[in-house]
């Protein structure tokens, strides 16, 4: 009788889970495809830590996927384990804290985990209304330094006097603050390196608000 292998039974716990392939399923963890697709085809070993995260996207019980012990315990859909982390979207787009970004398409490259909890902390809303993009230039310096990512609520579009925004202005996007107008029906467009950066007027209704950033993440 053939005993399961631990990549054997992770490959079997991932199409149980109706995820097609292991590309799919490395988007869905957050993580890079060789290493997922190294520990599904069993040339990279993975231990507790890993098997954790994939017990919890696939709906097993850790020390089956490890150890092919005990009941498989499969979590039922929609009916996720308490400590699931959300995964939210990153997309193959930039907004830009310094001349501008073009929006030409937006492609999902891959997701991040964040703990639900800490959701929940910053945001009322839904995890389907947040996405995560990348932030080139200086202009939101030191606040946001070239090369950041930010986590961007889209529920959040009323343009209000604090924090920071994700905007549309001319098919292209910014990461700005904003503030009240000089004239009437405008609003001022502000960077934090002002002096490099000078702030700007537009027409409010030449802005399309994409949503509000909640968090930000940079490389060490």
């Amino acid at each position: 009788m053939h005993m399961e292998e631990m990549h054997e039974r992770l490959r079997r716990a991932r199409l149980d889970a109706g995820i097609a392939s292991a590309h799919e399923a490395a988007e869905r963890l957050g993580v890079k495809y060789p290493t997922y697709a190294g520990h599904e085809n069993g040339s990279r070993s993975f231990g507790r830590d890993a098997a954790q995260r994939y017990a919890r996207v696939f709906g097993v019980a850790v020390e089956w996927l490890l150890f092919g012990s005990g009941e498989v315990k499969r979590v039922e859909n929609g009916d996720p384990a308490p400590d699931e982390s959300a995964l939210v979207p990153v997309y193959n787009v930039e907004a830009s804290a310094g001349g501008g970004a073009v929006v030409e398409a937006e492609e999902q490259a891959y997701s991040l985990a964040f703990p639900p909890f800490y959701l929940r902390k910053i945001t009322g809303g839904s995890v389907n209304d947040l996405a995560v993009i990348g932030v080139k230039g200086d202009s939101m310096e030191p606040t946001l330094p070239d090369d950041s990512i930010v986590l961007v609520d889209q529920s959040k579009r009323n343009l209000g006097y604090d924090g920071l925004f994700v905007l549309q202005i001319d098919g292209v996007l910014h990461v700005k603050r904003v503030g009240r107008g000089t004239r009437s029906g405008h609003i001022l467009i502000i960077s934090d390196n002002k002096d490099v950066h000078p702030a700007f007027e537009r027409a409010i209704d030449e802005v399309h608000a994409v949503g509000k950033v909640l968090w930000y993440g940079r490389k060490v």
